[in-house]
């Protein structure tokens, strides 16, 4: 089955949609919506819109514009919109790659993941006008590190960015990539408990949720499902990136364990660990093979299959319980059609009062 087309024609926006892409360009803006709205498909629209404005007013020196996303693996996910569209695939900028430099127009995306500082340096370094768009259900750090000053900085939720910024505020109501079978078990999950509401798919199967005898088990049946299936577009997200993150008793939930026992099995896939460092690799968003990716790092992608293993409760450490819920929610909210759930020990309790009508 092809993979589901997220960069839908202009003519398929919904009357919000394309509320919001008529907004000037030269006006700034905080648009928020849920999981799977069109956020970042505005994103690029804007910056289309941009382009093409400026060049029709002076070819020769157009306006210059940047788009800056959150992790490396989403300017991954966006290279073939920016390559249909037609847009010049450098003004697209992995945060920690930009340069502060002044630019006409700024579009930040995923923007309830930085700080009050960061947001400030983006909108003193916009001439004309910024636009953000993000979700404050999907905030995935409460807190990061200045990497100038080693402090501590509180992240704004899209609610506080507006404030800050004195920005009219607009919001995306459909979700357009969530069966609701699926949304119906995140919603359970996070703070968003409307999100099966503003589903437009119903959705053929609910989520299927397994328990296994051990890790190992867990994976081999991720593979054999992929193979018998002939899943071609999945995603396998686990917790952390490597065995040094997290707590002590992290073991096998991440990157670094299951790439080798993948590897062992000689199962084709890729990898994704660290944003900010220098390992792990590239995943090409274009192949068919497996993406084994952190929730961190599956942040505004989408997958027709996603499976989330090691969904354990993990002893008796309330460091993941209180860090660990809305990080798991971004990674039940990326399939489009299926999604797989498995443990081997205690279900993590975050699915505590779940109806079993709620899975399979």
């Amino acid at each position: 089955m092809p993979r589901e087309k997220w960069l839908i024609d202009p003519s398929e926006l919904d009357e919000f949609q394309r509320k919001i892409r008529g907004l000037s360009i030269n006006e700034s803006y905080v648009i928020k919506g849920c999981a799977g709205s069109g956020k970042t498909l505005l994103a690029l629209y804007r910056a289309l819109d941009i382009h093409i404005n400026s060049i029709a007013e002076d070819e020769d020196d157009p306006a210059s514009f940047t788009v800056v996303v959150y992790t490396k693996a989403l300017k991954g996910f966006l290279r073939s919109g920016i390559t249909e569209l037609a847009i010049p695939i450098h003004q697209i900028i992995h945060f920690q790659k930009w340069d502060c430099d002044a630019v006409d127009y700024i579009i930040v995306d995923e923007a309830q993941d930085f700080t009050e500082n960061e947001i400030k340096e983006l909108s003193d370094a916009s001439i004309k006008s910024i636009m953000l768009y993000g979700d404050s259900e999907q905030q995935l750090y409460k807190k990061k590190r200045n990497e100038k000053t080693s402090a501590m900085e509180k992240t704004l939720t899209i609610e506080q960015i507006a404030a800050q910024l004195s920005l009219p505020q607009f919001e995306l109501l459909k979700n357009y990539r969530l069966p609701s079978t699926i949304a119906a078990l995140a919603a359970h999950v996070g703070a968003d408990k409307a999100l099966e509401s503003k589903c437009v798919k119903i959705g053929l199967e609910k989520p299927r949720l397994k328990k296994f005898g051990d890790w190992k088990k867990e994976l081999d049946y991720i593979i054999n499902e992929i193979h018998t299936r002939n899943y071609t577009d999945v995603a396998i997200l686990v917790p952390f990136a490597d065995r040094s993150k997290g707590p002590q008793n992290n073991f096998h939930r991440n990157i670094q364990d299951v790439n080798a026992y993948l590897d062992e099995k000689k199962f084709a896939h890729e990898y994704k660990t660290s944003d900010f460092g220098k390992k792990g690799l590239e995943i090409d968003f274009e192949s068919n093979l497996p993406k084994l990716l952190t929730y961190h790092a599956s942040k505004g992608l989408q997958f027709e299959t996603v499976f989330i293993p090691f969904c354990d409760y993990p002893g008796h450490d309330r460091w993941f319980i209180d860090k660990y819920q809305t990080p798991l929610y971004v990674g039940l909210t990326r399939s489009y059609r299926n999604l797989y759930i498995t443990h081997s020990d205690r279900v993590t309790p975050f699915f505590d009062g779940l109806s079993p009508s709620k899975y399979q």
